[in-house]
């Protein structure tokens, strides 16, 4: 997962990174595995000088829904409307991501980032067009 997550950074340059912070359900394995797969990303995204957003799952469904306890397929369906998509993207991890996306961009301008660096100024433009909720 890391040597993936490193490829992708450079082969698409990002500038910053977003991810759900984790949370705490009834299967202890489940949330070992989450934890672990958390990390690597938070890794790969420091080795590269990335700034890091870090969303609560309750922020991430209200801001792509409206309601911190939507279900998920609510926001998979809110992700693909929100997108135009003829279809919820599959599997459905990947509208888990486009949610985090759709959050971070929407919020941008109020969250704290850890990690250095500024955004470029054409980040900024593009975000100043974002309609926000």
């Amino acid at each position: 997962m890391f040597d993936e997550m490193t490829r992708l950074i450079g082969e698409y340059a990002p500038d910053e990174g977003a991810i759900e912070t984790t949370f705490f359900g009834k299967d202890a394995t489940a949330a070992a595995k989450l934890g672990q797969a958390r990390g690597c990303l938070i890794v790969a995204l420091r080795k590269a000088g990335l700034p890091i957003a870090h969303y609560a799952p309750t922020v991430v469904k209200k801001s792509v829904t409206g309601n911190g306890q939507a279900t998920k397929q609510q926001v998979h369906f809110m992700v693909a409307r929100s997108l135009g998509l003829k279809e919820v993207p599959k599997p459905l991890d990947v509208s888990d991501a486009l949610a985090i996306a759709l959050c971070h961009t929407q919020r941008a301008g109020r969250v704290v980032c850890e990690g250095r660096g500024q955004r470029k100024p054409e980040i900024e433009a593009l975000l100043s067009r974002v309609v926000r909720r």
